[in-house]
């Protein structure tokens, strides 16, 4: 089974630029899904010959539509130093830039280490009888969900309720996670508001960072097994909404969080 950053080809087109076409499979509503954008634009620091270290964090700021066909990746090193780099990766499609990244990478070495965060105890994904609710929309489609809590269509949720979730979700095709599979499913929670609404809504995400705390090692042991999502909002107002979310693995490690905050429509 191909990895998920297959999904991602990218071509050296020049130094520091990167060529590659919008897998269709992760379309979304006019653009596409932002977590494939900050995947792309992730690869495109992964993939420099200077790149060194295992990905730390990823800014992403989505300024423009992403359309069908080719689009264009430029990176450059801002700091590079014996444990740490920075980078900055932009992705342009006919000249106009669609999203911007600040990612940093860090060599990892053996000290202290803990985790204060603890893992909820939801009902394991293979319960009979948990919802499947994934966004009406392409990418949708590569994704498969077991939820533990009520889903924002859900009969039995209450509006009244903070607009929080836990679901269990993996690549629907099986493939193993991967580092850029889990910048992807950190984006990929539906919209808060649906938790009041109780009716669809389409939104986008304007900005979203992400805190990758997975070990190589602890990536590989999920395999194709599902993660754990935990969604809590603190915030709808204006026409935006913000969300913090955790992905654990089945193991109890805790892979990545994430913030965002997303506009959405009437």
């Amino acid at each position: 089974m191909i990895r998920f950053d297959d999904s991602i080809h990218l071509t050296a087109a020049g130094d520091t630029t990167w060529t590659g076409e919008v897998d269709p499979n992760y379309r979304g509503f006019g653009s596409q899904f932002g977590g494939w954008t900050g995947a792309a634009l992730l690869k495109g620091a992964m993939v420099e010959p200077e790149a060194n270290g295992d990905p730390l964090s990823l800014s992403v700021l989505f300024t423009d539509a992403i359309g069908e066909g080719p689009f264009q990746i430029s990176t450059r090193l801002l700091r590079s130093g014996a444990r740490l780099q920075f980078w900055r990766s932009e992705l342009s499609q006919n000249g106009k830039v669609c999203a911007h990244a600040q990612a940093t990478f860090g060599v990892r070495r053996e000290t202290t280490r803990f985790t204060d965060a603890v893992m909820p105890n939801p009902l394991p994904p293979e319960t009979p009888g948990l919802g499947e609710f994934v966004p009406p929309s392409g990418f949708g489609a590569m994704f498969q969900s077991r939820w533990t809590t009520p889903g924002p269509l859900d009969p039995d949720l209450d509006p009244t309720k903070p607009a929080s979730s836990l679901v269990w979700m993996r690549d629907r095709p099986g493939r193993p996670l991967d580092i850029l599979m889990l910048a992807a499913l950190a984006d990929l929670a539906p919209p808060r508001v649906m938790w009041k609404r109780k009716r669809p809504t389409m939104s986008s995400t304007v900005s979203m960072t992400t805190h990758f705390h997975a070990t190589p090692a602890e990536i590989a042991a999920v395999g194709n097994r599902f993660i754990l999502s935990e969604v809590h909002c603190r915030r709808c107002e204006g026409g935006y909404f913000d969300h913090e979310l955790k992905l654990w693995s089945p193991d109890g490690a805790l892979l990545a969080t994430s913030e965002q905050v997303a506009a959405f429509r009437d």
